[in-house]
């Protein structure tokens, strides 16, 4: 069998459209998804490197799915207790507690735009240091600290 002109064009066309599914498809993943630091950027320096004193209970709660930077994150307003395989709480804080936050980062993707993180650092009463992400909007610092 020989190779005609007919199917040296639909392998070109072929390909053409590989080639173009492919790159598509690693534009869509830098698109969809991506992680910037902003810790020298403000309003997020402002808050970094100083113990800010907590003005409600908050718990450091463990997640096994937690989908942007740690496994921790800081829960405002809450004083929970979970102890699940997924999820559990290992650190309360009370109303004047201190908490630093050494970082900021920026999470952007298609479905929830971007979102902003302060990244803090503690201690856990089992000796453990653990990082912890909270998630951060410049119109509600009132809610958090003092």
């Amino acid at each position: 069998m020989a190779i005609t002109r007919k199917t040296i064009i639909k392998i070109l066309i072929g390909m053409g459209l590989l080639v173009f599914l492919f790159l598509a498809l690693i534009i869509f993943s830098v698109l969809y998804e991506s992680k910037k630091d902003v810790s020298k950027q403000l309003p997020y320096s402002m808050f970094l490197n100083k113990p800010q004193a907590l003005k409600e209970a908050s718990t450091i709660r463990w997640n096994k799915t937690n989908l942007r930077f740690k496994h921790y994150s800081l829960v405002v307003g809450e004083a929970s207790h979970f102890n699940s395989e997924d999820v559990k709480s290992v650190k309360i804080y009370q109303p004047g507690d201190k908490i630093t936050f050494y970082k900021a980062k920026m999470y952007y993707s298609i479905h929830v735009d971007k979102t902003y993180y302060l990244i803090g650092r503690d201690t856990l009463d089992s000796g453990e240091i653990i990082e912890f992400e909270y998630y951060y909007s410049p119109s509600d610092t009132s809610v958090l600290w003092q």
